[in-house]
């Protein structure tokens, strides 16, 4: 662990309930390791100097050291494109792409490069040489913060944009700020120059713990409509509307729908391996015939071979009387 934050530092009691305790802040300053900035005052770094620009107004600061409070940060990584290569000598200008939201072209990028940052060629490894023959992205990430001067946390709220090659090092204090339990809302940042480098490059520090007073104040700015808009986070809430094909027309679902329709109706009947089967025209239903009742005859009468010997010697003595 290094020194950015010194380990034996003492917690003031106003602030001891907030060390340790989640801090929303502390995740946007590192989410995504992100231009614009018109109507807000800013902190410009240019020729590794601190400058406060506010409007067409311009102000060098003579200290190469200033603290800051971070009282906001985007979560998404902004980005910036130019199609003229830097040079120190430049005027600022606006970027010909850029996107505050890392998702696609913002709406005022005058040559916009691709619908969405994810698949722009611009913004893929190697898109760009530096001097030194390094690959880098054609593209540039950037982080934007919102920061207040420590000694004026009542005053005006400025916009800083760390640049790609400090990334690394904002990343690396808020490290140690959250080892230690420390939400950065909390503490001044000693923003500095690394002197090693050949370019302007922020360097980020412990400055100590804020006052009571300066406790008040970013309080109440924290997520906040100007906040909000400095950090390019109110951006966020616009997302990128995917391009759908039309809805055919009613008229057209239903002429498929008919011609379905008939097609399962009037189509033959497919059997076995797929060949057709002829439709037979439905047989007419025979007229059902009159069932013929038979009457189930009557048993002829049982006569007693006795009694019929015994009718027929009546009648011989009957014959034989009339004879006589």
């Amino acid at each position: 662990m290094s020194n950015i934050v010194p380990s034996n530092i003492q917690v003031p009691a106003h602030l001891a309930g907030k060390v340790g305790a989640p801090s929303v802040l502390a995740q946007s300053l590192t989410g995504g390791l992100a231009t614009g900035g018109d109507g807000f005052p800013r902190i410009s770094i240019k020729g590794s100097r601190f400058r406060i620009v506010d409007g067409g107004d311009e102000t060098v600061l003579d200290s190469t050291k200033i603290d800051v409070i971070i009282v906001g940060a985007n979560p998404r990584l902004s980005k910036t494109w130019y199609e003229k290569a830097w040079t120190p000598d430049a005027e600022p200008s606006a970027p010909d792409c850029f996107s505050l939201t890392g998702v696609g072209p913002h709406t005022d990028s005058t040559n916009p490069q691709n619908d969405l940052c994810a698949s722009c060629p611009q913004n893929a490894w190697g898109s760009k040489l530096t001097p030194q023959g390094q690959q880098i992205k054609a593209c540039a990430d950037q982080k934007r913060l919102a920061v207040v001067a420590a000694d004026d946390a009542d005053g005006s709220v400025y916009l800083l944009q760390v640049t790609p090659g400090a990334l690394k090092g904002l990343n690396a204090y808020q490290k140690e700020l959250s080892t230690r339990g420390i939400p950065p809302e909390i503490v001044k940042t000693t923003l500095s120059f690394d002197t090693d480098a050949s370019y302007p490059k922020l360097a980020f520090g412990f400055g100590g713990f804020i006052d009571e007073a300066a406790q008040a104040a970013v309080d109440k700015l924290f997520g906040t409509e100007q906040v909000l808009k400095i950090t390019g986070e109110k951006e966020i809430d616009k997302p990128v509307v995917p391009k759908v094909a039309a809805k055919p027309a009613p008229v057209v679902e239903a002429v498929v729908e008919a011609v379905v329709v008939a097609v399962v109706e009037e189509a033959p009947v497919t059997k076995g391996f797929g060949k057709a089967a002829p439709v037979e025209a439905p047989k007419p239903k025979a007229k059902p015939k009159a069932r013929k009742v038979v009457e189930e005859p009557a048993e002829a009468p049982v006569v007693d071979k006795a009694t019929t010997n015994l009718a027929d010697e009546i009648a011989a003595l009957v014959g034989e009387v009339a004879d006589d």
